[in-house]
């Protein structure tokens, strides 16, 4: 199963999801393809997302079971402003 990738055309900011393999290469956009005739033919550009960091749920995690939480971090209060 391959993965999709999010590209972009650079000229017409048109955004598309392909499904394709990692060595393949970049597609190339349609429309501008149609709109010149065929004389300009732009690659699309990969877009790279923000990823998120996995949830884990459940016991036997780092995240969920060991991970000190900020709750549990002491704080320094003598150098207050007062």
């Amino acid at each position: 199963m391959m993965p999709f990738y999010t590209f972009k055309c650079p000229s017409c900011n048109k955004v598309k999801e392909i499904q394709q393999s990692m060595k393949a290469a970049s597609p190339v956009c349609q429309r501008c393809v149609n709109a010149s005739c065929g004389i300009h033919i732009p690659e699309m550009e990969r877009v790279y997302g923000h990823t998120a960091k996995p949830q884990f749920k459940g016991d036997g995690f780092y995240e969920t079971d060991y991970k000190q939480k900020d709750d549990d971090i002491p704080v320094d209060r003598s150098d207050s402003d007062s």
